[in-house]
């Protein structure tokens, strides 16, 4: 029994700071050994993937890019992760001025290019290129192209390898500056002497008055400087009082104003000659309007449809003629308007009355004597209507009618016979159809020694001829 407990087993004898070490070791082993398999496994799958015709680009890793951290920030959720920054100063630039670019964060002493994108466009537009610092900083500048106006861009910094920084830049229409040459004050269709900087070079610049859109009063060209020296430009239309003249360059939009006191327009007109019977002509003219502008003239109003229109010149002036229409009587009113500048003027002129005379053919006539007329001072070629025993509004009754020639004069015109028992005087009203013109004849009728019955001639039709409807066909109906 005793011999039995004091037997040992043979691992009992192996010393333990021996086998701790012994372990430790091994582990060591393992690990260098794995690293070596992961390298070459690593390299096999490379090589592989290469011989199978893919191509890995040198700025893309294999893995998979991770999202960028985000971390709060006065309740907002912004990115924070690390990349290139670029900062722009100023941000807030007009065409033509000049922007500087500072950045951070990029690759060591490398190249780098500064672009200008705007939002609808694909690609950018290069405006500089920069080099960076030992320490990945950039300090680079460009001028703004003078196309850019009124509108966001982005400016972008690219260096070798894809990456890149951004910022945002805007760019509203340029403010120039303008100034009036001596006094800043007249009316339309004065001059003025200007003189502009802040354009761009060579740009087209519109002139307007007390107003940006339009057609332009004028357009001026800008030297190679984006200037203008001196230059006349006339006063155009614009409200009365004080207002703004505004150049817009039609490239830059820059805009410039200077303030100018608009004069007020007193036009006047004239009509020759200033009396005129109707279906004469008038000559009608006037000065003080808006050069070019059109003028609308009024009879016997101030608005509504004119009766007639005109332009004026480059000086204000115009002129006109028109017939006096028939039916118009007495004093008449012209009233002239600038349809721009809506300067008025009211004049008139005076309608004479025609004033006819005639006579029948004969002073004294017996019953069945046939009777013709005479008569002047009648409208040209106008009918002449023949009432016996009364005008036409006074109850007489239409006998005959005839034209008269361009003189407004007829002989022997028209007929009508003496029917019995009239007399002993008959009075013949003559009245032209268009003028009005009346005048009067009277014929004596004499008694017969011997009695003769000559019967009422049938009531007087007017023919087409002389302005009367087709007669209807009936029986016993006679024309003249």
């Amino acid at each position: 029994m005793m011999e039995r407990q004091t037997k040992k087993p043979p691992d009992k004898d192996v010393n333990p700071k021996k086998r701790k070490q012994f372990s430790w070791k091994t582990i060591v082993g393992v690990v260098v050994a794995l690293v070596i398999v992961w390298q070459l496994v690593h390299a096999f799958s490379q090589s592989h993937g290469k011989s199978a015709g893919q191509r890995t680009p040198a700025n893309i890793t294999s893995q998979k890019p991770q999202p960028t951290p985000t971390v709060t920030l006065r309740g907002h959720r912004i990115a924070a992760g690390q990349g290139p920054v670029i900062a722009l100063n100023p941000g807030l630039v007009s065409p033509g001025g000049q922007v500087g670019v500072d950045g951070s964060g990029f690759a060591a002493r490398t190249s780098v290019v500064v672009l200008l994108r705007t939002a609808h466009a694909r690609t950018g537009r290069v405006v500089a290129h920069g080099h960076t610092t030992a320490n990945g900083s950039l300090t680079t500048g460009f001028t703004m192209p003078s196309s850019m106006t009124g509108r966001s861009a982005t400016v972008v910094v690219q260096q070798p390898g894809g990456s890149q920084a951004t910022a945002q830049l805007v760019t509203p229409g340029g403010m120039g500056t303008a100034k009036i040459v001596g006094k800043a004050a007249g009316k339309p269709g004065d001059t003025v002497t200007l003189s502009a900087t802040g354009f761009g070079p060579g740009e087209k610049i519109n002139v307007f008055w007390g107003r940006v859109s339009g057609t332009p009063t004028a357009t001026l060209t800008a030297d190679g400087s984006g200037s203008i020296g001196q230059a006349s430009v006339k006063v155009g239309v614009g409200p009365v009082g004080p207002t703004t003249l505004v150049l817009v360059g039609q490239t830059t939009h820059t805009t410039a104003t200077v303030p100018y006191q608009m004069l007020g327009l007193y036009p006047t007109t004239n009509a020759r000659p200033y009396a005129a019977k109707a279906g004469k002509a008038i000559s009608f003219s006037g000065d003080g309007f808006a050069p070019g502008e059109q003028v609308l003239i009024y009879l016997d109003a101030s608005s509504g449809t004119p009766a007639m229109t005109a332009n004026a010149d480059s000086g204000g002036s115009f002129s006109v003629n028109f017939v006096v229409p028939y039916g118009l009587k007495g004093s008449q009113r012209l009233t002239t308007v600038g349809e721009q500048s809506r300067a008025s003027v009211s004049s008139g002129f005076d309608v004479l009355p025609y004033s006819p005379v005639a006579q029948a053919s004969t002073y004294s006539a017996l019953p069945g004597t046939t009777l013709s007329f005479y008569a002047s001072g009648f409208a040209p070629n106008e009918v002449v209507l023949v009432y016996a025993g009364g005008g036409a509004g006074g109850g007489g009754q239409l006998v005959t009618a005839f034209r008269v020639d361009g003189k407004g004069s007829a002989s022997a015109a028209g007929q009508y016979m003496v029917p019995s028992g009239v007399g002993p005087t008959l009075t013949f009203s003559l009245v032209g159809k268009q003028s009005g013109g009346s005048a009067k004849a009277k014929v004596s009728v004499g008694s017969a020694k011997q009695q003769v019955s000559v019967p009422p001639q049938p009531r007087y039709v007017l023919p087409p001829s002389l302005g009367g409807k087709q007669p209807k066909p009936s029986p016993g109906a006679s024309h003249s």
